[in-house]
């Protein structure tokens, strides 16, 4: 009596099919990226499952084609009798082509992570001193000498200015030397860059603050329910994406 092959223990099949369900979850569906090697697991999962299903379906020499395949109806073909098929009608993976198979997955999940990550830094834009930690933009860039010869400002520092964007008709703008960081603030058309510096400690616990008297802000940038004896007060901090601001009455 010819030997049959041994079919997969239904628990062992079903574990492995949840498994590569949770990695395809972990992989494809994680914003941040797969966690640790789940991208290298989920091949060697995929490449098994592959390996496993030949064996599984593959029915004993002499039982015929399966229901769909023609090939052995083609006269002129002189290849043999068919390759055994699956009950889906496609024939079952060998070990090289689910290798192959394996290799394309690995490839496309490291071209989903550098895709995705310039994507995750834009959605993460940075707080407080990371500002520091990205290269200049071409705007700031195009500004930096600008800004430098009238803050007076020191090579080493030009070349750490940030912007912190612009609010209530004002420019702001950040740099860092060594220890001291400062914030620049000038309002627009005409007007001198005003300073303030604190070190990395001081800037950590209380953060830089501008205050700005009402009668400061043109009208076109000075919102109704800001009155002519206000004062805002504008604060960058540790934890700041954008600028952060509070009226004092």
């Amino acid at each position: 009596m010819g030997s049959m092959s041994t079919p997969m223990e239904p628990h062992v099949g079903d574990r492995l099919e949840r498994r590569h369900e949770e990695l395809l979850r972990l992989v494809y569906g994680t914003p941040e990226g797969p966690p640790g090697d789940a991208a290298a697991e989920l091949a060697a999962v995929e490449a098994e499952l592959a390996e496993r299903l030949g064996p599984a379906v593959t029915g004993p020499a002499d039982a015929g084609p399966t229901y769909g395949d023609t090939s052995a109806d083609d006269p002129s073909d002189g290849s043999g009798p068919p390759a055994p098929v699956a009950a889906s009608g496609r024939r079952p993976l060998g070990r090289g082509r689910a290798i192959a198979a394996a290799v394309g997955i690995l490839a496309l999940v490291a071209i989903a992570l550098a895709v995705l990550a310039p994507a995750r830094e834009a959605l993460s834009p940075p707080r407080g001193l990371a500002v520091f930690e990205r290269a200049q933009t071409p705007e700031e860039r195009g500004r930096t000498d600008e800004i430098a010869t009238a803050a007076e400002l020191q090579p080493s520092e030009a070349a750490t200015l940030r912007s912190l964007g612009r609010a209530f008709g004002h420019d702001f703008w950040a740099f860092r030397d060594d220890d001291r960081v400062c914030l620049l603030v000038r309002r627009q058309f005409f007007f001198s860059w005003v300073t303030s510096c604190t070190s990395v400690d001081g800037f950590a616990e209380h953060g830089l603050s501008r205050r700005i008297v009402a009668d400061d802000i043109r009208d076109g940038a000075r919102p109704r329910r800001i009155g002519p004896g206000d004062v805002v007060v504008m604060t960058w901090g540790p934890e700041s994406i954008d600028l952060e601001w509070t009226v004092e009455r």
